[in-house]
């Protein structure tokens, strides 16, 4: 995600390390916390969830210029089978309505089948298969409330259709628009062998690169898309 009147860019890395960076130089700012997936910045204050291994998930607001932990939610339970991640998946996926204060945060939680033999006609129907949620996060006040029913339909911002990608380079793998400047992720071979997610800063005016930085050396999964 990107704050361009603040000249700045929040990232996580595969450990959910947020890191900020300056959009215009490149240069890393800050490294924080563990386990974090980063959803907005809003009034100065980067909004994220915590991911743990349990089936909760935490809202932390932290100091967008500093990176200094403000404030924790108490911990908001999941479905006993859901699998939180860092990055969407088949199984979890997380999305962000607006970017103004209070800010709503929804997810969908899915269980899928795993494979070996299929559960039977009563078990399956017992068992919860898939489960939506939304939360109101308050930030200048910090506060956190669990949306249900009607109050988090009433959230939803009608669907926009997604402006047709720009020519991309083979290596990239997702991007955001921030003014004249697109930041963009890509992998590419580590010096060890093993992949490493780069970030990367390109002026579309003279499609030249600005700046880039390895985030992560050893990247298993896609990284979480950018928010412009």
């Amino acid at each position: 995600m990107a704050d361009a009147s603040a000249g700045r860019a929040v990232v996580h890395d595969r450990q959910g390390t947020l890191i900020a960076l300056d959009l215009k130089t490149g240069a890393v700012l800050w490294r924080r916390g563990r386990a974090l997936r980063p959803c907005a910045i809003v009034a100065g204050n980067v909004v994220a969830l915590h991911v743990g291994v349990s089936p909760v998930l935490e809202v932390e607001l932290l100091d967008a210029g500093e990176g200094t932990e403000l404030w924790t939610s108490p911990a908001l339970a999941l479905p006993e089978w859901a699998h939180p991640a860092l990055q969407d998946s088949p199984e979890f996926t997380v999305s962000t309505t607006g970017e103004r204060d209070p800010l709503v945060i929804r997810w969908t939680a899915r269980a899928l089948y795993r494979g070996g033999a299929p559960p039977g006609p009563d078990v399956a129907g017992s068992q919860p298969r898939e489960a939506h949620g939304a939360l109101r996060v308050g930030v200048a006040a910090p506060s956190v409330e669990p949306l249900t029913g009607t109050a988090a339909e009433t959230e939803t911002e009608a669907e926009t259709v997604p402006p047709p990608h720009p020519p991309l380079a083979a290596d990239v793998l997702d991007y955001g628009q921030v003014g004249d400047l697109r930041v963009e992720l890509t992998v590419r071979p580590g010096s060890g062998g093993e992949d490493a997610v780069v970030l990367r800063a390109v002026d579309t005016r003279t499609a030249s690169k600005v700046w880039e930085v390895v985030l992560d050396e050893t990247a298993e999964t896609r990284p979480r898309r950018l928010r412009p």
